[in-house]
């Protein structure tokens, strides 16, 4: 029931450019007339062209929204038999409304600086203002929880995240982000718009694939997740319009939000709160619900570049929008094509080596190097340790056993030539429409996007055992066989990443009119993420035996050593290597696909039961049926003379649930007393039935008082879960050997992952109590706070994978690790003999006797014991107006009071905040805004507060400053119609505190930005 289009003035110059064009020029050539723009249009002339004929009010208001670049809200019955007269004139947005309602007794109330809101005169607008559509003080009292310019627009028509009721405000936190919100984050795009939350930890699913940031390793798409209060990218629910998406990444547990296209987002919705009792599985670290655009008229146009100041990382960006609306319906089109560029890790003086003295920390370059170092076992600890180095500067041929060097070990650079920022291309569209029918309203929308990326991987290290069958073989102790830790790094070049991320989704719907004020909603979703990932450039481990001579002629290979010749790993000259034989050996490759559906129906109705002096008993009533499906198949060329296809699964469910939920005013305006102006009761509950582990009941409750007009205090109490992803239960096993960190030396280690088919829910009692204040003697300020307490059992994890690196010396991982000694021990040996011969066994990783195996360690899926998380989330706003001038304030921030986690019934209860890969103790951000005219100035500091590595080492703070001009559409000059908007991030260039990080980089891919300064500009016009 609400219009808002943009409205930019007459023609601008046309963007026909070529996206590289774009790049190059925007922020060279725009950025001059955007200056200029600053100047000349500081106080220029607001008013602009309004033209909307005689008709019913409510087509008229959203025309006129339309025009005049606002949000108008108001109820269905308010403007419903209305009709409007005609205006045309150069107008302000406040006089043509003043025009088109005078005489109907309908007043308006600006809550933000585009939004305002129609409501009923009442009696304290009688006096001077009576009848006037302007007439009250423009202060908002509508109420409503969170942050955001739209939140007061909580009305009978609305729904909002957090509650199936119309008009119901959710008792539960809730933050609301319109489009000038997330421009305002000063962010390119809307996924690094919400992952800068506050709320939101930085660690999972992520583009910085590779850093240490995804301890999981299922984002090979480089997809973008959210993960709220830190508890998993699949605890956090991602919706559309109030519709599940499919999942992203190798589990398809995670919604990837970058592919959505920016230019068809009306606003979002983050409900920070469980929420099953609601929306069912997923819902434990809270909602968060993109609400698309529905009615728009014309047309919109707008064009981005960005770059950071050190350079890589370049964006460009068009979006175009199309809509049209008319009485009782509409259509929108909105299409985006992005851009960005790789950041490779040689571009900043932190990521590009991992030898980390110079900043501080320790030489994490690897003894898998190029020249390659020999490897004994420790005669303790069975490590293999690095002893004897190969000689540099000589080609490996009549190499003597004296010319190893004893006790210096080569190292090398394993961070050299790889990204930590992959290059992505995304196309994404957005259709919908919508159409009333009398008491009846039909709707559909379709989304596709197609997201191309590609990365180069650093290189990976190898270890080989070499003979006698070598023609260039010498040990320096004498041996018939030896060890050899290498890279070929510097023989053929990097790995590489590639691949497709597609998203199809669509859904049908229909609204229908009840009497007596019900209304019933009916809908069919259909949801699918197709994701085909491939890699290049990687050792098959068949070829490199053969060309060792560890091997005869493998007639099925298109390698021969009598024909090509045979790999030398003596050789100490860079480029000085058989290229025909490295080329052979580093011919491997890696396909994966993966396909996740979500199909469901859904039918639902609301409406009131019957009335208490306190005004009307709300109940919502609803059941759901949901299908997901998904497959998954690989090719992988790594161990085998030619492709093989190595697993496929093919796994579904059905899922059926039924929900209600009712809401009672126990006091409001009518029979208000002091102490109880408003108190509302909520409760709510879903029952699902999962046909693979039965049924889950979770009830939720909240209440809301307002002591004092202007006060409102709430609180929740609700039972979450979240189910297994379907890979999490029947993923088939795979042993993997490892060379893992032991002290100075590795040890061999097989590790045992796959699925767990006993893996139980995971479920969540989660509190919530906070208060949101307006008050009435500071116009313009709400202040806004939350405590929060989310407390799991059997939380679905891979414990191993939080430290893998450091599993065997991580005293917390100690239940998932087996020492061994098949040297000593004859149980051993045969344990290890048969995990060796078990089909499950990959070989991709590397090939090491089974003698040399020193632990297995069990990186399975577990229902670990406990997880208790607490915290407080805080906000304050306050806009104020100082002669001509308006002054916007604002701050929200989270600080983490626990994050306490037990492994297993039997281990301690370990402490992680401010903890490497967990939240850190205080994340915030502070803005200031000052507008005159058409001209807007702003500024912010954010804020991630210092925290500490697994050794205890200190990681410093990360606070940064942001700057933004805004320049609204002028009407007439060079540049007349384009609304502009610079933004320069991090404004210092500040780095992201050092990290001694074993993976060789100095930062922490999940708190850390490695970008640095980043300036972008954007153009915006309407037609």
């Amino acid at each position: 029931m609400a219009g808002q289009a943009r409205r930019r003035g007459s023609d601008m110059v046309r963007a026909a450019r070529s996206l590289s064009d774009l790049k190059s020029r925007l922020l060279a050539g725009c950025l001059s007339a955007a200056l200029a723009a600053t100047a000349s249009t500081a106080l220029a002339e607001t008013a602009g062209p309004v033209d909307v004929p005689a008709g019913s009010l409510d087509a008229t208001l959203t025309s006129l929204a339309g025009q005049t670049r606002q949000q108008i809200l108001y109820k269905a019955e308010l403007v419903a038999n209305r009709r409007a007269p005609a205006v045309k004139g150069v107008l302000t947005s406040e006089d043509a409304l003043r025009l088109v309602l005078q005489g109907t007794g309908i007043t308006v109330k600006r809550t933000g600086p585009n939004v305002l809101v129609l409501q009923v005169a009442s009696a304290n607008d009688a006096g001077d203002g009576a009848g006037r559509p302007f007439g009250g003080d423009g202060a908002s009292d509508l109420g409503g929880v969170g942050v955001g310019s739209v939140q007061a627009a909580l009305l009978d028509e609305v729904t909002v995240t957090g509650s199936n009721l119309r008009g119901v405000p959710p008792t539960s936190p809730l933050i609301v982000l319109d489009r000038d919100d997330l421009e305002r984050t000063g962010q390119t795009t809307i996924a690094d718009a919400l992952r800068a939350l506050p709320s939101n930890f930085g660690g999972g699913a992520g583009e910085s694939f590779g850093v240490g940031a995804d301890k999981l390793s299922r984002n090979g798409s480089f997809g973008a997740a959210l993960n709220l209060r830190g508890l998993g990218n699949n605890a956090t629910l991602v919706l559309m319009n109030g519709h599940r998406i499919a999942g992203s990444g190798s589990f398809a547990d995670f919604v990837d939000i970058s592919s959505i296209p920016g230019a068809a987002v009306e606003r979002v919705e983050v409900l920070l709160d469980g929420a099953s009792a609601l929306y069912g599985s997923d819902a434990v670290g809270g909602v968060v619900n993109f609400i698309m655009r529905r009615d728009f008229e014309g047309a919109e146009t707008r064009l981005l570049a960005g770059t950071s100041t050190q350079g890589g990382r370049s964006q460009a960006q068009i979006d175009q929008t199309f809509g049209r609306r008319w009485d009782g319906g509409g259509f929108i089109v909105a299409y985006e094509l992005r851009r960005q560029d790789d950041l490779r890790g040689g571009q900043r003086p932190f990521a590009g080596n991992a030898d980390l003295r110079p900043l501080g920390g320790t030489d994490q370059r690897l003894t898998s190097a190029f020249p390659g170092n020999v490897l004994l076992p420790d005669p303790v600890t069975r490590a293999l340790v690095p002893t004897y180095a190969i000689p540099a500067g000589q080609n490996g041929v009549g190499l003597r056993p004296g010319d190893f060097i004893l006790g210096a070990p080569n190292r090398y650079n394993q961070r050299q030539g790889g990204d930590i920022l992959p290059k992505q291309t995304l196309n994404s569209v957005y259709l919908a429409g919508h159409q009333g029918l009398g008491g009846l309203e039909l709707a559909a929308d379709v989304r596709f996007a197609s997201r191309r990326y590609k990365n180069t991987n650093v290189p990976r290290p190898a270890t080989f055992t070499v003979g006698r069958g070598n023609p260039f073989y010498v040990s320096p102790i004498g041996a018939a066989t030896q060890s050899i830790s290498y890279t070929f790094a510097n023989d053929v070049p990097n790995p590489t990443a590639y691949g497709t991320s597609d998203t199809l989704a669509g859904t049908v719907s229909a609204k229908l009119e009840l009497p007596r004020g019900w209304r019933s909603e009916a809908y069919g979703a259909f949801a699918q993420q197709h994701d085909e990932n491939r890699g290049g450039g990687v050792v098959n481990s068949v070829i490199l035996n053969e060309a060792l001579g560890n091997t005869p002629d493998n007639l099925a290979t298109a390698y021969s050593a009598a024909l090509h010749g045979h790999f030398n790993p003596f050789n100490g000259m860079a480029g000085g290597g058989n290229a025909t034989a490295l080329a052979f050996i580093n011919s491997g490759t890696i396909l994966a696909r993966s396909r996740d559906r979500v199909t469901s129906v859904n039918v639902q109705a609301d409406g009131p039961l019957f009335r208490l002096p306190a005004g009307q008993v709300k109940l919502a009533l609803g059941a759901q049926a949901r299908r997901e499906a998904f497959t998954s198949e690989s090719s992988i060329y790594v161990a085998t003379t030619s492709p093989t296809r190595s697993s496929s699964l093919d796994l579904d469910r059905t899922v059926t649930a039924a929900f209600g939920e009712l809401q009672a005013p126990l006091f409001g305006p009518d029979n208000a007393r002091p102490g109880l102006q408003r108190l509302e009761l909520s409760l709510a509950a879903r029952v699902e039935r999962y046909e693979s582990f039965g049924t889950t009941v979770n009830p939720k409750a909240g209440l809301l008082w307002s002591p004092v007009s202007g006060l409102i205090v709430r609180g929740t109490y609700g039972r979450s879960f979240r189910a297994p992803a379907l890979r999490e239960v029947a993923d088939p096993a795979v042993f993997n050997p490892q060379l893992l960190a032991l002290g100075t030396g590795r040890v061999v280690t097989l590790t045992l992952s796959g699925g767990n088919p006993d893996l139980k829910p995971e479920t969540a009692d989660s509190w919530t109590v906070g208060f949101d204040w307006k008050p009435e003697g500071v116009p313009g300020l709400a202040l806004s706070a939350t405590g929060f307490d989310v407390r799991f059992k059997n939380h679905i994890e891979k414990p191993v994978s939080a430290n893998q690196a450091n599993a065997l010396q991580d005293p917390t991982l100690s239940a998932f690790v087996r020492r061994i000694s098949p040297a000593t021990s004859a149980a051993d040996l045969a344990l290890i003999q048969r995990l060796l011969a078990d089909p499950a066994l990959s070989n991709a990783t590397g090939t090491f006797p089974a003698e040399q195996y020193g632990a297995i360690l069990d990186n399975r899926y577990v229902n670990s014991a406990t997880l208790h998380v607490r915290g407080i989330d805080v906000s304050a706003r306050y806009r104020f107006d100082l002669g001509q001038d308006t002054i916007a304030l604002a701050a929200n921030a989270t600080y983490m009071l626990r994050y306490d986690q037990q492994l297993t019934p039997t281990s301690a209860v370990v402490e992680r905040v401010n903890r490497i890969n967990f939240p850190t103790r205080l994340r915030g951000r502070a803005t200031a805004d000052w507008t005159r005219g058409a001209l807007t100035l702003g500024a912010a500091f954010n804020y991630v507060s210092r925290y500490r590595d697994d050794l205890g080492v200190r990681i410093g703070a990360q606070p940064t400053f942001d700057l933004q001009v805004r320049v609204a559409p002028p009407k007439r000059g060079p540049v007349a119609g384009v609304a502009v908007l610079l933004n320069v991030r991090n404004v210092f260039d500040r780095d992201p505190p050092f990290y001694n990080n074993s993976l060789g980089i100095g930062y922490d891919g999940a708190s850390g930005d490695p970008v640095g300064r980043y300036v972008s500009l954007q153009l915006t016009r309407a037609w």
